[in-house]
């Protein structure tokens, strides 16, 4: 347990132990696996590898039922000793990352942040090894794969997802009469309804970032459900957003938004809680947020004795498919220089198993496995099919360079809908900021 006991004193934090049931040996994590396990076989005592001892590393309350469906592995597979290791973020990932460049007391398991600037460095250093062929990974989407794979391999699986949506006074809607609209013509309509019912379609608080989000949550379906591999070729510069017609599209439902004042008025001025104010007096209709924001709507529904819902943001033409806005957890990886990685990979094929994921993962939790289905809150009744088994694109600055959700879809963005810009403008600026961040190293 040399491993996992300096692993857990750098974090100054107490592992938490679990003891194998019917073992009798003191578990060595330099054991070697049985040569019975495979990466991709199912947990069970018969082909367990004996006396292996498994260190895992989690930051703040990931995975929050970990400790528990440790001991149940422990029990089905005698021999085997799981150590659980907890710190917060920041004192976690630099602990951690000290521990991978010195290739020591590193843990068999961890967690990783998606995107380039996380779990990319560790690919790309050699650290991680292919999960591809665990039986996980099939049952997850692409979109949330995306920012854990490189050159067609998977180096970590995520276990939750989180997810922009647009949020409605659905007590609001039926009383116009309107459905949740699922295409871009659709949802025109009932903006236009709503306005000449003296409702202002969307509460819009651009002042605390509500241009970056619909940014985020219009491009999965006119941008990457017609090239999922847009992000790629724009590394590549194969690509621009300037000279993008998906992009230039989707600035111009922007501007149409903002010209036939769906977005309400003197937006750049509006912050969240004022926006809320107006979805809560019946003066706005519509407000685009996560799902993270659902303790905010549940208050507001139940001081303004209204229903509240939620859908997916339709920038898609009629015909088109509808795709999710959505950002995937950490993702549990494998350390490529375990001795135990035939074990490790069998424990990760035994979290993700239907049966213990709702466990592992906790309540108000998504799972990223099309074949689960978590308890939901009745306010994402209207987004359940597209959450569990839609299409998706991860949220923008995951798979990005620092700069361009900074400079351009935010502050450029501002600029615009204040009319002190244009979108042509903000693109422009996201092409400017990518390829000095590219270039930068950012």
């Amino acid at each position: 347990m040399k491993k996992v006991t300096s692993f857990v004193a750098a974090l100054a934090l107490s592992a938490v132990a679990l003891t194998a049931c019917g073992s009798d040996n003191t578990a060595s994590n330099t054991a070697s696996p049985s040569s019975g396990g495979t990466a991709g076989a199912s947990p069970s005592a018969s082909t367990s590898p004996k006396n292996v001892a498994l260190g895992i590393s989690v930051p703040g309350q990931d995975l929050p039922g970990l400790e528990e469906l440790a001991k149940k592995f422990e029990e089905q597979n005698a021999g085997v000793k799981i150590s659980v290791a907890r710190a917060p973020n920041e004192q976690y990932e630099q602990t951690l990352k000290a521990h991978l460049v010195a290739k020591e007391d590193v843990p068999d398991l961890f967690l990783q942040w998606p995107g380039r600037g996380k779990i990319g460095v560790a690919i790309n250093a050699g650290y991680l090894a292919d999960l591809s062929s665990l039986g996980p990974v099939a049952d997850i989407d692409q979109g949330q794969l995306s920012p854990f794979s490189q050159d067609g391999k998977v180096y970590g699986i995520p276990w939750a997802k989180n997810f922009l949506g647009v949020y409605y006074n659905k007590t609001l809607f039926e009383q116009q009469g309107l459905n949740v609209p699922t295409n871009w013509e659709e949802l025109l309509e009932v903006a236009d309804r709503l306005q000449s019912a003296g409702v202002t379609p969307f509460a819009f608080p651009a002042k605390d970032g509500s241009g970056m989000f619909t940014w985020y949550a219009l491009v999965p379906s006119t941008v990457y459900a017609k090239d999922p591999d847009w992000d790629q070729k724009r590394y590549d510069n194969q690509v621009q957003f300037a000279t993008s017609d998906s992009w230039k599209s989707t600035g111009e439902q922007l501007k149409l938004l903002l010209d036939k004042g769906y977005l309400g008025k003197n937006i750049n001025g509006l912050g969240n809680d004022s926006a809320n104010a107006l979805i809560a007096d019946g003066k706005a209709a519509m407000i685009v947020n996560g799902n993270w924001a659902i303790g905010d709507y549940e208050k507001l529904a139940s001081d303004a004795g209204i229903t509240m819902g939620m859908f997916a943001f339709p920038g898609n033409e009629p015909g088109q498919p509808l795709w999710l806005s959505a950002a995937p957890s950490t993702g549990l990886s494998v350390w490529s220089g375990s001795p135990n990685q035939d074990t490790a990979k069998q424990l990760i094929e035994f979290l993700y198993d239907e049966e213990n994921v709702p466990a592992l993962i906790g309540s108000g939790q998504f799972s990223t496995l099309k074949t689960v289905a978590m308890d939901s809150n009745p306010i994402f009744a209207d987004i359940l099919d597209i959450i569990r088994t839609g299409s998706s694109y991860p949220f923008l600055d995951v798979g990005w360079p620092a700069g361009p959700q900074s400079d351009a879809f935010t502050k450029e963005t501002q600029a615009a809908l204040g009319g002190a810009s244009t979108f042509e403008k903000v693109l422009e600026a996201a092409d400017k900021s990518w390829d000095k961040s590219v270039e930068s190293g950012n």
